[in-house]
């Protein structure tokens, strides 16, 4: 699970309108780093590979043809970076 940031664009009033954007991170320590910050989110799945800011490497999950399922891909699985 990881943490998320969307970044958004805003219309003349400074509302979201439109998700721009979303960033990923290991922690709500690390997403507090990014300027588009807006509170903890709760815990979110990834469905590409993709690194924190601070170079810890994501869990993900990728779509498998020979179960026709899902899997979760660890950080640590030799073929992390495969689609």
């Amino acid at each position: 699970m990881t943490h998320r940031v969307e970044i958004y664009s805003r219309n003349e009033r400074g509302e979201a309108v439109d998700v721009l954007d979303v960033n990923y991170y290991c922690s709500d320590y690390c997403a507090k780093n990014d300027a588009d910050y807006d509170g903890w989110n709760g815990c979110n799945d990834v469905f590409a590979p993709v690194a924190c800011p601070c170079g810890t490497l994501l869990g993900w999950y990728r779509w498998n043809y020979e179960i026709h399922d899902q899997e979760y891909v660890a950080p640590e699985a030799t073929d992390w970076g495969v689609l």
